[in-house]
């Protein structure tokens, strides 16, 4: 069973979104439930600490208006009480996304409240799905591994982390390109699953999955990413300051 949990310190938000959450669940016949929803950040950590919830779905607005803590300080004292909490944000601020990439909040997903109710809608069933999908595969933040295994269709491959400069989704529907220093590889995946097994990797573009540690050099006009061995990926032009940040603060 998935729990999902609700914070906003708006009531009429919160039943919204209950009510899409309940509906698509009880349609789909999910195996999930809406376990608390709340305008408190505090009564939702006290809950957390009393049930032990491990593996929960957080709607979080990172706006928090009527709390101590605002949205992103609440996910931050989330992933120690459940480190395998899947994070997503309900807000309006779009220019926040760079600010929870800085601070490694390891998002499932950024869903913005004024893109309208039947886009939002959209948004919370997908993000449903995903959770769900990914509930087995993560790995919580405090454990990353030191190798991705894969099966390409001939054998179950190994490579180190650190070999790794990047993923991209391939040309063939539900594959995925491993780049890493030596070799080029191919087999069945989906960046957004990678993506929670992987949290210490970013996302530069919807199609890539960039390893920081192995980014040589950005550059800003090209919106390209160099790696030691030559390779390159592109980036997003929405996302080159938040890479850029994110390497800087790796090597302070």
């Amino acid at each position: 069973m998935v729990d999902i949990f609700l914070c906003d310190d708006k009531q009429v938000l919160l039943d919204s979104y209950e009510e899409i959450i309940t509906a698509y669940i009880q349609q789909n016949i999910l195996d999930a439930q809406v376990r608390l929803k709340t305008k408190n950040g505090y009564d939702l950590l006290i809950f957390l600490q009393e049930s032990q919830t491990q593996g929960g779905v957080y709607f979080l607005d990172i706006d928090l208006e009527n709390d101590v803590l605002d949205g992103m300080e609440l996910a931050l004292k989330i992933r120690e009480l459940d480190p395998y909490a899947q994070i997503v944000f309900v807000s309006t601020h779009d220019e926040l996304l760079m600010e929870t990439i800085q601070r490694r909040i390891n998002v499932l997903n950024f869903i913005l409240k004024d893109r309208g109710l039947a886009q939002v809608r959209a948004d919370i069933q997908a993000t449903i799905n995903d959770a769900i999908k990914l509930r087995q595969q993560q790995v919580p933040l405090a454990e990353e591994p030191a190798h991705f295994e894969y099966d390409d269709g001939l054998s179950f491959e190994k490579v180190a982390i650190q070999e790794i400069n990047y993923f991209e989704t391939a040309y063939k529907a539900r594959h995925v390109f491993l780049h890493s220093d030596h070799r080029l590889s191919e087999f069945v995946g989906k960046i957004v699953t990678i993506q929670a097994q992987l949290p210490q990797f970013f996302r530069a573009h919807k199609s890539i999955l960039v390893n920081p540690d192995k980014v040589v050099r950005i550059d800003k006009e090209t919106h390209q990413v160099i790696f030691a061995n030559g390779d390159t990926c592109d980036v997003s032009y929405r996302r080159i300051e938040a890479l850029l940040k994110l390497i800087q603060a790796d090597k302070c």
